[in-house]
């Protein structure tokens, strides 16, 4: 199975955007977390600082007072809280805290666990000292090696100051699975907020896609009617790139049909043209030898006949090249369909040879009803059609005529008794200069007449078609007019 450009297209949108949308959500979901410890972090800086300040107004003798420290920090950290921050419920204050002297050695430890350890290497501790920031993220529990990321705690210090000099320091721990509910909070609202980002990027995708694909299916389908010979007006395409394409291809169309049109008359009329032309030259030649005069009479009749064959075809190919670059009709007016018919069969040029045959006519319209239309090209049209199945019925059939009116269209049907179409014939019988012999006398029109019929429905938003009869002898035309 071959894959529409249009298809193409949207796959390769699809993988770039869900691309884009993965890469932005993974980097912002690492942003995320990066600014929710950054904000936690900016907490426990004010925290180790006022706990620091509060411990170092409790110095005595140039001692830190451990108990004190411990009742006001173990007070703090039993506190109970009922705090609920968006979708997470926080109960009690989670942090840790210890108190390391001037030389980094612990005198006071929350959990009781680090109590106279050395921390004096430590960057919380260190750096403090030094009278710089000290922090450090390492194991919650100093016995874990390798610690992953939910296993590390924040380290965040503050100087306890005595007498204007760095006297301790003060660090308070928080581990960092405390912070993951509000991490998974944010990361969850961050993938709905993609998905809806993804979701309205495909189906732009989609519509892109469509425009596309629509684009260039009818590019497709008119490139296919004009390979096929048929006539069809060039699509109305809204994107720009297959606009002008649809342009172009329009403009070579009609220039490559002017060229061919042109050729064809040319070739016709030289064909059509010559032998009549050699007729009336041989003709001409024996009215200069000695005759009688019903001879000579005779050679001037063919000379006439001749002529008038000449005569027909010239008419013919002229209309047939007038209304052909036709788009619309003019003079549009409304008539009744009855009166339609009658005119056209009582015409001078018609009804002598109508008397060698019958012709049954039928309405299967209750009521006097009107089509819009051109009347004279209505005339011609339906005119055409009686006169094709006049030369194809053998003297003394029937050709029967029925109009009929259907949901959308008025239809007018011309049957005859001839031989039918010719197999052969079927797929070409409108096609310009395509004749078939007449059964009579064996001789070919000019093949301008139904082709000249078709341009006239086309004109009035009609079609017309021509087929064999069901189980009897003979063909049918059919007209179809719009109804108004």
């Amino acid at each position: 199975m071959r894959l529409t450009i249009g298809i193409k297209l949207f796959i390769a949108y699809f993988v770039i955007t869900g691309s884009i949308v993965w890469f932005v959500t993974d980097k912002v979901s690492m942003r995320v977390t990066k600014g929710i410890d950054e904000a936690a972090e900016d907490v426990m800086v004010d925290s180790s600082n006022l706990l620091a300040q509060m411990v170092g107004d409790n110095i005595k003798d140039d001692q830190i007072n451990v108990k004190k420290a411990h009742q006001l920090i173990s007070k703090y950290l039993n506190r109970e809280i009922n705090a609920s921050i968006y979708s997470v419920t926080k109960k009690n204050p989670n942090l840790q805290v210890y108190v390391t002297n001037k030389d980094g050695i612990v005198v006071y430890d929350s959990t009781g666990k680090r109590k106279g350890k050395d921390y004096s290497k430590w960057n919380d501790v260190y750096l403090t000292l030094k009278g710089e920031y000290g922090r450090r993220s390492s194991a919650f529990n100093p016995e874990t090696k390798d610690p992953t990321a939910e296993q590390k705690a924040m380290y965040v210090a503050a100087p306890i100051y005595h007498q204007d000099k760095i006297f301790g320091v003060l660090t308070v721990v928080k581990p960092t699975v405390d912070l993951k509910p509000y991490i998974i909070e944010q990361q969850k609202h961050i993938e709905e907020y993609a998905i809806y980002l993804f979701l309205v990027s495909l189906l732009f995708g989609a519509g892109a896609s469509y425009a596309v694909t629509r684009g260039t299916r009818k590019l497709v389908n008119y490139t296919t009617a004009l390979s096929k010979g048929e006539s069809v007006a060039a699509p109305k395409i809204r994107q720009v790139e297959f606009a002008e394409l649809s342009n172009a291809i329009e403009e070579l169309r009609v220039d490559l049909e002017g060229r061919e049109y042109v050729e064809e008359y040319i070739n016709t009329m030289a064909h059509e043209l010559r032998t009549p032309i050699t007729g009336i030259r041989a003709t001409a030649e024996n009215l200069l030898m000695p005759m009688s005069s019903s001879q000579r009479e005779h050679f001037v009749n063919n000379i006439l006949d001749a002529n008038k064959k000449m005569d027909l075809l010239v008419n013919r190919l002229l209309k047939l090249s007038r209304i052909e670059r036709r788009d619309q009709l003019e003079d549009v007016e409304k008539v009744d369909v009855e009166t339609l018919v009658k005119e056209v069969i009582a015409a001078p040029s018609r009804i002598g040879n109508i008397t060698s045959r019958s012709i049954k006519v039928e309405y299967e319209i209750d009521r006097e009803f009107s089509v819009k239309v051109e009347k004279l090209l209505a005339e011609q049209a339906i005119g055409n059609i009686i006169d094709n199945a006049i030369d194809f019925t053998p003297v003394g059939s029937t050709i029967g005529i029925k109009a009929s009116e259907s949901n959308t269209h008025v239809n007018i049907q011309v049957f005859d008794q001839g031989l039918g179409v010719p197999e052969h014939a079927r797929r070409q019988i409108f096609r310009r200069f395509f004749s078939s012999s007449r059964p009579d006398t064996g001789k070919r029109g000019n093949g301008l007449g139904l082709r000249f019929v078709k341009k006239i429905m086309s004109l009035h938003g009609g079609t017309v078609s021509l087929k064999n009869r069901f189980m009897k002898d003979g063909a049918v035309a059919t007209l179809k007019f719009p109804l108004s």
